[in-house]
This record gives C-alpha cells, sequence and structure tokens, in this order.
C-alpha cells in the first residue's frame, strides 16, 4: 500500500469567535488538494530502540488529551495553552447546544464565547444565535453556509468537526464519525492526521473508547508506516479500514506545527 498525505487546510488554526487561538480544523488540509509529507523512516530490528521513542513522540503530537481534558479534566493540559483552547472550543459549543436545546436559558449561544457578543449589534447577534441553533439542530451544507456568512473566515470543516462531536458527547460515537466521514468522502489520499483525530475524538468524547487505546492503536499505524506492523493489527474497525484503504493518506502528524494565528 502507497501511504500519501495531503497538504493542510487553507488558513491555520482559527479560533471560532475569538481574536487569538485556533482549532483542530484550521490546521486540516483542504479536501481537494493533495501534497507530499515525508513518512516515518523505515527502519530495521537493529533500531528498535529508536523506533519505539519515534513512535511514541508521534503518537504525543495527536494531542489526544485534548478530548479528555474537554470531558472536564483540564488538568490533563498541564498549562498548556493549545491543549487548553482546544478543549474548550469543544465546551463552548456543548454551552451553544444547551442555549439552543433550551437546558440552559441563562446564556444566548453568542455567550457561549467569550468577548464575542460585544463585537455586534444586537440584530446580528440575533441572527447569529439562529443561524447556529439552525445549524446545531439541522446539520448541513446549507445550514453551515448560513453561519458562515457572518464567519467566512472559519472554514466549512470546523463546522462539521464541532457539530459532529456534540453527537459524541450525546454518546452516539457512530453518528459523529458518519458526519465527519460524509463530508470528508470514503477513506483515501484525501484523509490527513487532523481528520484521522477527529475521529478518534468521536470515540473518546462519546466513552466508546480511553484514550490510551486510541493512541496505541495509532502507534501500530505508525508501525505499519515503518514495516514493523500491519493494518490488521490495529484494533479499531475504523481505524483499521482507514489503513487498508487503497492510496490512505499517512496519519503521521508534520513535525512542527504552523507559527502565525496559532493555538
Amino acid at each position: 500500500m502507497r501511504f500519501r498525505s495531503c497538504i493542510m487546510f487553507i488558513g491555520v488554526f482559527v479560533l471560532m469567535f475569538i481574536g487569538t487561538g485556533g482549532s483542530i480544523a484550521g490546521a486540516q488540509q483542504d479536501a481537494g488538494s493533495q501534497g507530499s509529507q515525508p513518512l516515518m523512516t523505515p527502519i530495521d530490528g537493529s533500531a528498535g530502540d529508536q523506533a519505539t521513542d519515534q513512535r511514541q513522540s508521534v503518537v504525543q503530537r495527536l494531542e489526544l488529551k485534548m478530548y479528555q481534558a474537554a470531558k472536564g479534566d483540564l488538568s490533563l493540559c498541564l498549562g498548556e495553552d493549545k491543549c487548553i483552547k482546544q478543549a474548550e472550543q469543544i465546551k463552548s459549543w456543548v454551552c451553544t447546544a444547551s442555549s439552543c436545546d433550551g437546558t440552559d436559558n441563562s446564556k444566548k449561544p453568542i455567550d457561549c464565547f467569550e468577548g464575542f457578543s460585544s463585537k455586534y449589534s444586537k440584530d446580528i447577534q440575533d441572527k447569529i444565535n439562529s443561524a447556529a441553533c439552525s445549524l446545531i439542530q439541522s446539520p448541513s451544507a446549507e445550514t453551515r453556509k448560513a453561519l458562515l456568512v457572518y464567519f467566512p473566515d472559519l472554514g466549512e470543516n470546523y463546522l462539521v468537526e464541532h457539530v459532529a462531536y456534540l453527537w459524541a458527547l450525546k454518546g452516539s460515537p457512530d453518528s459523529c464519525e458518519d458526519q465527519i466521514k460524509n463530508y470528508v468522502g470514503a477513506y483515501g489520499p484525501q484523509w490527513n492526521q487532523f481528520l484521522y483525530r477527529m475521529l478518534s475524538g468521536c470515540r473518546i468524547l462519546a466513552g466508546e473508547r480511553k484514550r490510551e487505546r486510541e493512541e496505541k492503536d495509532f502507534y501500530t499505524w505508525f508501525g505499519v508506516l515503518q514495516g514493523l506492523n500491519k493494518c490488521s493489527d490495529i484494533i479499531s474497525s475504523e481505524m483499521r479500514d482507514a489503513c487498508s484503504a487503497p492510496g490512505a493518506a499517512s496519519p503521521v502528524p508534520p513535525p512542527v506545527e504552523p507559527t502565525g494565528n496559532t493555538q
């Protein structure tokens, strides 16, 4: 199998409704664009220890701990601003959903994002609130575009990601995964490490799998790239299917994340 990776989505780590920071989706590549990225270096048995260290380092760069943090344990971020902001983004969308369905009447959707409401008139705030609730209640290309009218730089992929996570937090990892897969398409070269990570987020947020198990499966997949494992060694059926897909993109994250308006 030939592994390829794609270029990152246009734009870097855009933080929803906040002037600084960013989102997971902002680091993704455009689904229609492809590029090349070095895969993990194949090694022989004499360099086993080096392979283990390399794979562990790559697993850490996926930062799956942010999903556990989003479920309430921010101490897992250990003061890492990026991890905290990623977790808080997920929490902000949970707040928005609670406002939209009436579970929490103390806030409007726009109030779930600190410092945001003061930037817009009451009329625009009402339109944003309506568009956000329509998206959460009926996610579709149309409802995403309706909200993007007010935030054209945000990116449709960001909205797909965070609305999908809401399904996971309701205990439905399959619905979360399906929203992402329906948007991106079948496993293949248009996928990348950030998209694979989202699917892990679905499973972790739903409580279907522990973070450590997801990390172990990624560790195995990285071993496939080095010739140390086979896709069939991966426990998660979704990740195993992604690994086995013809022309599957590499799940290896970049060694250094982009700078600029980063998290």
